[in-house]
């Protein structure tokens, strides 16, 4: 509900305020967002949804980070009685109604059940895509190494997309998991199993991918994108009432490989 006592954000508020930004017709965008950051929204988290579709025209694309809320990658640390009931009877990965992560915000639900939505097959780094591209983007996901050669990731840097920071904060930058995808520097490798449809019916999978679920112990993904700021890339304003950031995402990549490589490759 709108609080009348305070200033109200409107929809033309917010498209105004993404092309000062440097939002344009056309243009692939994954956003991270805060509805609480971008104050009191005429409307709601579907309108921030229809400003950014507006502001892109038909010729553009949104794409979020979706996951899966429930995905049971811990199967393989439950006892032997637990895990055989998992794998009994926990439901299938499905694209079409599989709830996002809750943690990355209200908006990410808004658009995995946007009429037109398309959504990528990978569980864990599923990725949802509104507008033209929405199909390219999202299909064949690879299930192993999911954020690096082939996934929605790598797309959105050879489409020339960019990122958006709608008041999220700058630890939550997805796109940084590409970079570290693509760096020569240690990585550690993670196993799972996880339950997919495939032919009609649920079998369990077995998935690598680096490890980006936990804390790094020598960098977090906020110092990569403030020294990247620094340099006087990428651009900064407000959406609404949100501290906003603009970046060329294929330029953050190449300055996020080259800042891990530097500290810790080898």
């Amino acid at each position: 509900m709108v609080d009348l006592s305070k200033p109200i954000i409107t929809q033309q508020d917010l498209i105004t305020n993404l092309r000062q930004l440097g939002l344009m017709p056309s243009d692939t965008v994954m956003v991270h967002s805060s509805m609480k950051a971008v104050g009191n929204m005429m409307g709601g988290p579907n309108a921030v949804m229809q400003a950014l579709l507006d502001t892109l025209t038909a010729d553009g694309t949104v794409m979020m980070y979706v996951g899966w809320e429930n995905i049971p990658d811990y199967v393989g640390e439950l006892d032997a009685a637990a895990q055989q009931l998992f794998l009994r009877h926990h439901p299938p990965f499905d694209p079409a109604t599989a709830r996002a992560t809750r943690d990355h915000g209200v908006l990410v639900e808004v658009l995995r059940t946007w009429p037109g939505v398309q959504r990528s097959a990978n569980p864990e780094a599923s990725i949802g895509a509104v507008g033209k591209q929405a199909a390219w983007i999202t299909s064949d996901h690879p299930l192993n190494f999911g954020y690096g050669a082939g996934s929605p990731l790598a797309k959105l840097v050879e489409t020339g997309g960019k990122v958006l920071m709608l008041g999220a904060p700058l630890d939550t930058i997805t796109l940084l998991h590409h970079a570290e995808a693509l760096a020569n520097m240690p990585k550690r490798t993670v196993h799972y199993t996880c339950p997919i449809i495939r032919d009609g019916q649920t079998v369990w999978v077995e998935i690598d991918d680096y490890n980006t679920g936990d804390p790094h112990a020598d960098y977090e993904f906020y110092e990569i994108a403030e020294a990247y700021l620094a340099t006087g890339r990428g651009q900064t304003g407000k959406v609404g009432e949100a501290q906003s950031y603009l970046f060329d995402a294929a330029d953050l990549v190449d300055f996020a490989v080259r800042y891990l490589e530097e500290r810790f490759g080898g």
